[in-house]
């Protein structure tokens, strides 16, 4: 079978770049995975639990808070052993945690780190002494880096070592998961670029061993985003479940569904970060405001912010010939999908929007022979202000019917 691939040429003179602006993009994944970790069977004697928590962050910022929960671990009953809690948490940057809801419904006596404030050490080995020192026994290390939750799962473990000594890349699955900040996003765009829209792109690095399938996306951007496109790349067996606050174009590959509702095929994409760029160009998108590369993960969240452009916007009004709107008019009135340039009028709808409406086949300007393009998910309809039945009434107004 033939498989269409871009032609990486088209993605010359875009070479990614780290954003060292301001990020276009806040985003943040779950991920069971920490830079430094390990686990040991060295607190089961002791009476408690103890757990370490050492937070690195990749740039300063202000005082920031983290947000942290804890359930029982395989089992129904409530959860009744001590808990010690070890903050290593960088204090010159006035990091704060915040305990939130917990499954383990654990009294304040049980948790006894807070009183305990370990001392400012140099090195990881200096804080695990310590720990040992102070507890007794260790029953995880974590290093985390740019967390902004962490769900801690309690429970000993009589098989696991009995020294905890520090791994690279350790798996904490079976004790920890956290929502860390990505700080690694990556920009470019065309040199010979004709226009400002944008394309943000995720591409899931494949990791052979790793059991995720699914992932939910939560994604909110600017109201007005018709300008941009969002290009979601992973294996062609995963399922990405979208909660979209927000009117994009997407390319997803695998499958998808939004807010739960039936199962779409994606497209095949490219598993190259070349190839991703020159999709995005194939599809008239100049500029890669955002890649970020990232782990698989159960959840990923995106905030896409407002994206700069330089063209000149043109202030359309559509035609309407009663003072009782009916309900397209309605609908269409509050999505307001309609965006002009100077030389162009682009309307783009997102399917499920249209609910109220009942069995909308197609959408046409004026000149019905102008209809929208339309795929599972989206009407999209690109004309020039010179075609379709557009007038130019003057100071800056176009006027046409949907």
């Amino acid at each position: 079978s033939l498989v269409f691939r871009p032609d990486p040429g088209r993605a010359e003179g875009c070479d990614l770049q780290p954003v060292t602006a301001k990020p276009p993009i806040t985003l943040s994944y779950a991920t069971s995975t920490v830079p430094r970790g390990c686990v040991s069977n060295s607190s089961m004697a002791t009476g408690h639990e103890v757990h370490v928590l050492s937070v690195k962050w990749s740039k300063p910022m202000l005082p920031r808070q983290i947000f942290l929960c804890w359930t029982p671990q395989d089992t129904p009953f409530l959860w009744e052993g001590g808990l010690v809690l070890v903050q290593e948490l960088g204090r010159a940057t006035g990091t704060q945690l915040s305990l939130g809801p917990q499954d383990a419904h654990l009294s304040p006596e049980t948790i006894r780190a807070p009183n305990r404030e370990p001392p400012m050490v140099s090195s990881e080995g200096q804080l695990l002494a310590w720990v040992l020192d102070t507890y007794g026994g260790i029953t995880s290390y974590s290093e985390l880096q740019d967390p902004r939750k962490v769900q801690l799962y309690l429970g000993e473990d009589a098989y696991s070592p009995p020294d905890c000594i520090p791994q690279e890349h350790f798996n904490a699955i079976l004790h920890l998961e956290t929502e860390v900040f990505f700080h690694g996003v990556k920009g470019c765009s065309r040199s010979d670029a004709q226009n400002t829209r944008a394309a943000h792109i995720i591409h899931l690095q494949p990791e052979p061993s790793s059991p995720i399938t699914e992932v939910n996306l939560t994604l909110t951007c600017p109201q007005n985003s018709v300008n941009q496109m969002l290009i979601l790349q992973s294996k062609v067996n995963f399922t990405w479940s979208l909660s979209l606050m927000c009117n994009m174009q997407l390319l997803v590959s695998g499958n998808y569904k939004i807010f739960s509702s039936v199962l779409l095929p994606g497209c095949l994409l490219p598993d190259t970060e070349q190839d991703l760029i020159a999709k995005a160009f194939e599809k008239n998108y100049s500029v890669i405001a955002s890649y970020s590369a990232i782990p698989a993960s159960t959840h990923i969240n995106l905030e896409i912010h407002g994206h700069e452009t330089v063209e000149t916007p043109v202030t359309t009004t559509p035609l309407v010939t009663s003072k009782s709107l009916d309900l397209p008019h309605q609908v269409l009135f509050t999505l307001k999908p309609w965006k002009c340039t100077d030389e162009t009028m682009e309307i783009v709808i997102v399917r499920s929007h249209l609910g109220p409406i009942k069995d909308v086949v197609n959408i046409t300007l004026r000149d019905i022979s102008c209809q929208a393009e339309k795929n599972a998910t989206h009407f999209m309809l690109k004309s020039p202000l010179s075609h379709c039945g557009t007038s130019l009434e003057g100071r800056g107004y176009a006027n046409n019917e949907v």
